[in-house]
C-alpha cells in the first residue's frame, strides 16, 4: 500500500475542510472538522487531505494545488482499516476556478496513514456544463494515449477506437474530457479502455491524462505526457 507523508497546513472551515497548497513547509496539527460536516475524525481528515493534495499536485505535473473537502464518509473495512470515500474541489496554482472530484482511499488506524487515493475528476459541482467535442483536442488525446501504451507495451502496435467522448467545461479555464472505447493490440487482442483528461485552455496544456485498461484496472497516470 503506497503512502505519502502529511506535510500540509490544514485550516478548519465552515462545512468544508480547506487545505493549503502543496508547497506548505511548516506543518501544524490538523484541526478537527465537524463530524456532521464531513463525516470523519480529526486524524482521518488530516491523513486523507494530505494524500489527496499530494496526489493531485503530482498528477497535475507538480503544480501547486489547494483543495476543499465537501463530504467525507468513513466505513469499517477491517479491524484495522477504514474505507474513506468522499467529494471535494481542487484549485490549481491559485486559479479562481475550482474542479470537482471524487475520491476513495484506505485509512490505517494503527499508523494514522492513508493509502494513495483513487481520484476521479468532475461530476460534483453545479458549475460544469457539457460542450461540443473539439476534434483537435480529441486527436491530441488519442495520440498521447497511443504513445504511452506503445511505451508500456513495447514492440506492439496499438490503436484506439473511441466510441464515446464527452467534453465538460469546468469553470472558464478547464475542459474535462472523458472517453471510452477499445484498445486494439493486433494479434494480442483488444481491451476495453477508459480515458480521463483535463485540459488547460489558457495554458494550452494537458494537466492530467489518465487511462484504464480492462475491467477493474486502476487508472494509470501519464506523467511523462501531462503538462504539455
Amino acid at each position: 500500500m503506497r503512502r505519502l507523508p502529511l506535510f500540509l497546513i490544514l485550516l478548519l472551515g465552515s462545512g468544508t475542510l480547506p487545505v493549503a497548497t502543496a508547497q506548505a513547509s511548516n506543518p501544524v496539527p490538523v484541526p478537527a472538522a465537524p463530524t456532521s460536516a464531513v463525516g470523519g475524525t480529526e486524524a482521518i481528515n488530516g491523513a486523507v487531505a494530505g494524500v489527496l493534495i499530494t496526489a493531485l499536485a503530482e498528477q497535475f505535473g507538480g503544480r501547486s494545488v489547494s483543495i476543499m473537502l465537501d463530504r467525507v464518509n468513513v466505513q469499517p473495512a477491517s479491524i484495522r482499516d477504514r474505507t474513506v470515500i468522499g467529494e471535494g474541489r481542487a484549485r490549481i496554482e491559485g486559479d479562481e476556478d475550482w474542479i470537482g472530484f471524487r475520491f476513495s482511499t484506505l485509512y490505517d488506524t494503527t499508523f494514522n496513514s492513508a493509502a494513495y487515493p483513487d481520484i476521479t475528476l468532475g461530476g460534483v459541482t453545479s458549475g460544469e456544463r457539457d460542450v461540443p467535442n473539439d476534434t483537435t483536442l480529441v486527436r491530441e488525446l488519442d495520440d498521447r494515449v497511443v504513445e504511452r501504451l506503445g511505451q508500456e507495451f513495447t514492440g506492439q502496435v496499438v490503436r484506439l477506437q473511441l466510441d464515446r467522448i464527452t467534453t465538460v467545461e469546468a469553470g472558464s479555464r478547464y475542459l474535462r474530457i472523458n472517453a471510452s472505447g477499445i484498445a486494439d493490440f493486433g494479434a494480442e487482442g483488444t481491451s476495453p479502455t477508459q480515458i480521463e483528461a483535463l485540459y488547460d485552455r489558457r495554458g494550452k496544456a494537458w494537466l492530467r491524462v489518465n487511462y484504464e485498461l480492462g475491467p477493474g484496472a486502476g487508472m494509470q497516470e501519464l506523467g511523462a505526457l501531462a503538462g504539455g
